[in-house]
């Protein structure tokens, strides 16, 4: 997610094309938008100032679906937001430049991202690596990898390759909302050269937005295509080639903001240009995007099957309308001055938010969680500000070595005493941020504690494998209660379905239930568990007990629970697991696992969140248990079945 520059944030002209000349005919020449040359002298296109403050909401919903999950669910969305505005900007300049210089200026271009996204990168990471070393290896698991995908802007396909999920909030790595940096940078380099071929070879503008929309369609359709319900879309979440659709969206409005400017040669162009510029689009795509971001959960199948590209899509409609409709109630929000501010500051406050938020949880991992969050807030918006005063807009103004000589002079004239305690800050800055890269382990705790359950799963049989199918097993009465059940009489007639909690708790389980089947995944929701017990029945795996802990990633809904109930069949029984730790959707989680099994009196809970307090080895999120807690889990999970009705 990056904003571009005080040059490149301008948007594409929305004024008139210069007057066509006229043959010996006395027909006029065609003139095209995208490549015909501006007049000398020509200003570079208007500032949109709404641009800016659109910026500031979706960086805005970005950060609090990250500290407050539940009170914007489809905040995330804000990424994908950028996105498109990034393909629109970046486009809409690239064209303007080659209209003014007769060329592509590709050097340039790349010379202005390096000195918009170079230093405010480099400075985070400096005291990102510098941060852990002080708080430890509690969050500092594969850092080195990951400072290194960060410089070679290929952090999603490290993540993916990793198997990263985007959407375990219990554990993620301390760098990984780089993913969409990644992304972005690997769009700057690669569109600004296909555009210097595809203005050329394709002769007719309209051809040309229709082209790149097709290729947008076709990278949301991929999304949706290998979008699989029950397993994690983390991979599609991650990949340039999935999630790219929004940057083309952004690049196909830029392509076409001239075209509904221009006057029509046709009434069907005329139609189309007063449907896309109509004041009640913007309107509209501006409650769909906030809409969406309140309501479309990251655990639904509808996010990745057209969810996200609509969101999109609504974006680049909205981007247009900003544009072509200079006034409007939309614009009059996004114009506002806090919004606008906090928009030209919304690179910075996208790189600090998520490695504050880590770093606090690992220093204080006791804290509630709205005071971390409050506190994220504040030293995200006090490290933004710094950035953009001290390090992003002096380069942007004067270049890298006008910028150096500048700080340089400022050293020099005053040594004493800021001169020095510049340079011995960064000093020790360097020292701290060395060894926090030496010492970075090569797996983070909750990795680690994940694969030793994975691991156990495999050597005792208890991971439900896909080659193991059977025929479906036909409905059956309720199975005879467990009170009097041995262990292992209880571990064949159980199946768990869970998360990466249960992951970390699988050694427990497989010794206090013996013969049981386990289906976990790191990053799994509730959502995604009708269609996982489906599976389940169809290929006769699903056992008559079912145990369901799944409330660690997000909230949950009573229509999700209804779903599984449906999806088991006649003959099986349900046993729920509350969720333990300091998040904020877990109380809200509880209530509704407590009112469904009030409502479901056959149905069992097992009060994790009450028995977590016997363990003893939490890892540092307070959430993952160890070898003891494991055992503590399980145990919960044994009673609860054992004294079902």
């Amino acid at each position: 997610m990056t904003p571009p520059t005080a040059t490149l944030q301008r948007a594409s002209e929305a004024g008139p094309e210069p007057r066509p000349s006229t043959g010996r005919a006395g027909t006029a020449a065609a003139v095209d938008p995208h490549t015909s040359p501006l007049p000398a002298g020509s200003p570079h296109p208007r500032r949109v100032r709404a641009i800016d403050g659109l910026r500031g909401v979706a960086v805005a919903a970005v950060v609090l679906y990250h500290l407050f999950p539940s009170l914007v669910p489809g905040g995330y969305l804000g990424v994908d937001v950028f996105f498109v505005i990034s393909g629109f900007v970046i486009t809409a300049s690239l064209v303007h430049q080659r209209r003014v210089e007769g060329g592509p200026g590709l050097v340039r271009f790349w010379v202005r991202r390096a000195q918009r996204l170079l230093p405010a990168l480099l400075t985070l990471l400096l005291t990102v690596a510098a941060a852990a070393a002080l708080v430890g290896p509690v969050v500092s698991g594969r850092l080195r990898e990951q400072v290194l995908s960060a410089l070679t802007f290929t952090s999603n396909w490290f993540q993916a390759s990793a198997e990263f999920s985007y959407f375990d909030h219990t554990d993620p790595p301390l760098l990984q909302h780089l993913w969409s940096l990644a992304v972005e940078e690997q769009f700057y380099l690669v569109w600004p050269l296909l555009l210097a071929v595809f203005l050329v070879a394709v002769r007719r503008p309209r051809t040309r937005v229709l082209v790149v929309l097709g290729a947008a369609a076709a990278s949301a359709g991929a999304m949706a295509w290998f979008h699989t319900p029950g397993q994690d879309p983390s991979r599609l979440y991650f990949g340039t080639d999935t999630h790219g659709f929004g940057l083309l969206l952004g690049a196909a409005a830029a392509l076409a903001v001239p075209l509904l400017t221009s006057t029509p040669r046709t009434t069907r162009v005329a139609a189309a240009q007063r449907s896309l510029t109509h004041p009640v689009v913007p309107v509209a795509a501006a409650l769909g995007v906030l809409l969406a971001m309140a309501r479309l959960r990251d655990g639904l199948d509808l996010t990745y099957r057209g969810g996200i590209a609509t969101v999109a899509l609504a974006t680049a409609l909205l981007l247009v309308g900003l544009v072509v409709r200079r006034g409007g109630p939309v614009r009059a929000v996004l114009v506002a001055r806090p919004v606008v501010w906090l928009g030209e500051r919304s690179y910075g406050v996208y790189l600090w938010h998520w490695p504050v938020l880590v770093l606090l949880r690992g220093a204080f991992p006791d804290s509630s969680g709205m005071l971390r969050g409050a506190l994220t807030i504040y030293v995200t918006l006090a490290a933004a500000s710094l950035s953009w005063r001290y390090v992003e807009r002096p380069i942007l103004r004067h270049g890298f070595r006008g910028a150096a000589r500048r700080a340089w002079r400022v050293v020099r004239a005053d040594l004493l005493p800021r001169g020095t305690v510049l340079v011995a800050g960064v000093a020790v800055l360097g020292l701290l941020a060395v060894q926090g890269l030496r010492d970075a382990p090569d797996r983070g705790q909750v990795e680690s504690l994940v694969s030793a359950g994975q691991d156990a799963l495999a050597a005792s049989g208890a991971a439900l494998d896909d080659d193991a199918a059977t025929q479906p097993e036909p409905d059956q009465p309720p199975p005879p209660a467990l009170a009097d059940a041995s262990p292992a009489e209880i571990g064949a007639q159980t199946v768990v379905i869970g998360d990466s909690v249960t992951l970390a708790a699988a050694p427990g389980l497989v010794a206090e239930l013996p013969g049981v089947g386990v289906d976990a995944a790191v990053g799994r929701q509730l959502a995604e568990a009708p269609a996982l017990v489906t599976a389940l029945r169809e290929a006769g795996r699903l056992r008559p007990y079912l145990v369901v802990a799944l409330g660690t990633n997000g909230d949950i809904s009573s229509q999700d629970l209804t779903a599984v109930v449906a999806a088991m069949g006649e003959g099986h029984r349900l046993v729920l697991v509350t969720a333990h730790g300091d998040r904020p959707w877990m109380p809200e989680v509880n209530r509704k696992l407590e009112a469904f099994v009030t409502a479901h009196p056959w149905v069992g809970l097992a009060r994790w969140d009450q028995t977590a307090g016997q363990v003893t080895d939490f890892a540092s999120d307070g959430i993952h248990p160890g070898e003891q807690g494991g055992g503590v889990f399980a145990r919960t999970v044994v009673e609860s079945l054992r004294t079902l009705p």
